[in-house]
């Protein structure tokens, strides 16, 4: 139960530190579009912003999971969020004149990423630190659960906050979550490592550190099947924003009332998912969760473009959220058990470029695609890509050692 894995006071202090944090994010991401939007009624400017906050994981995001494989990663957080309270607290400074420049925000945006990089791994791998192995399911549940909660709630929040007290007032907030998070951590208590922090610091230069990362993830099978469950999940769900206005107007007639339903819809079912992955562990296996949740994206995008009905996609858009919940924490939980302390970081880094590079990606192609098929003809092509991988890994399925190690 996920009671247990809070009776640990690390965990509950980690836990509470993540969750105060991205709800500051969410808080200040609405309040920095709209700030945008309104200095310069341009929705390029709001798309600079975006490439801002994209860039850095693929510039640092290697750097940032050697950093986190060689140093403490207490510290690597606490760091990185006592310098993003920081960076932060200049952008009321420079909004409070008239004629502010919008680069300033681009700037701000570029350097909160790039701290990002580095808290990011090391928040994932100090996770095995803080709980047994025997936990490390209820832990990323309790998380990702945690996730999708303020990813629902947030949005909400941000509007009574912005109506009552201003945009300026959500720059703020993630200003005191920030210092919040950090003052959290700094009171963590970690697990002995295994490993000897002065080896790693001098035995390779960072390249070599990079190198070797990328060429653990390239040699086993387990981690080349769950990057390739991360693609979909980015690939094919990351554009929903794009394709779902789309879909609500062309195909279902409902507009923004459609559109908000189904995208409701799939966060409560991503919120379901990730919080039952520990309950649906007691009866299933990772290969049969993982074919579950494969399966319920490939049947229910598929679907979609096969029956225009609102309240069907409604639901169809919940059982997506389910399989696409239950997948993100069983992707956490198979790296952090099977790879060693002194790499954990470079992985969960080389998962997370992987977002962040196909999101962009793939809500670009569809809106290409857009202008040349229906939404209907994309859902239905997009569920049949998907079914495909899901027979390509029920065929090779005992090639992996999912519940363990890996078969190279």
């Amino acid at each position: 139960m996920k009671t247990k894995v809070f009776n640990n006071g690390s965990f509950l202090l980690l836990w509470c530190a993540r969750t105060i944090s991205m709800l500051g994010d969410s808080l200040f991401e609405i309040g920095l579009t709209l700030l945008i939007y309104d200095r310069t009624g341009s929705t390029i400017a709001m798309g600079m912003n975006l490439i801002m906050f994209f860039v850095p994981s693929w510039i640092f995001g290697f750097i940032g999971g050697v950093v986190a494989d060689r140093y403490n990663r207490k510290t690597v957080m606490v760091l990185s969020d006592i310098l993003r309270g920081i960076i932060l607290l200049f952008l009321p400074m420079f909004i409070c004149s008239k004629a502010w420049p919008v680069a300033w925000v681009y700037i701000i945006t570029f350097i909160l990423s790039t701290l990002g990089q580095f808290y990011n791994p090391a928040s994932g791998a100090i996770v095995p630190q803080v709980v047994d192995a025997g936990s490390l399911v209820m832990a990323n549940s309790a998380i990702n659960t945690a996730k999708q909660l303020v990813g629902i709630v947030g949005p909400a929040l941000a509007g009574i906050i912005i109506g009552l007290h201003g945009i300026t007032a959500t720059i703020y907030a993630n200003i005191f979550s920030f210092f919040i998070s950090s003052f959290l951590i700094f009171f963590i208590h970690t697990m002995n490592s295994s490993v000897n922090i002065e080896t790693k610091k001098g035995a390779h230069g960072f390249y070599t550190g990079i190198i070797d990362g990328v060429s653990y993830v390239a040699g086993r099978r387990d981690l080349k099947l769950l990057l390739m469950l991360m693609f979909i999940i980015n690939a094919f769900l990351g554009p929903l924003n794009v394709i779902l206005p789309v879909y609500a107007d062309n195909t279902l007639g409902y507009e923004v009332t459609g559109y908000s339903m189904m995208l409701s819809g799939y966060s409560v079912g991503s919120l379901a998912g990730a919080a039952s992955v520990g309950f649906i562990m007691r009866y299933a296996g990772y290969d049969v969760l993982i074919a579950a949740g494969i399966a319920t994206i490939g049947i229910g995008l598929a679907t979609l473009g096969m029956f225009a009905n609102l309240y069907y996609a409604i639901s169809v858009m919940a059982v997506v959220g389910i399989g696409s919940g239950i997948l993100t924490v069983i992707a956490s939980v198979m790296i952090q058990r099977t790879t060693p302390e002194d790499l954990l970081g470079r992985v969960l880094s080389t998962m997370g470029i992987i977002g962040t590079t196909t999101v962009p990606i793939s809500i670009a192609v569809t809106g290409i695609l857009l202008n040349y098929i229906t939404s209907k003809t994309y859902f239905i092509i997009c569920g049949l890509i998907v079914l495909v991988f899901l027979a390509w890994y029920v065929i090779h399925i005992r090639s992996f050692d999912i519940n363990g190690k890996s078969v190279n």
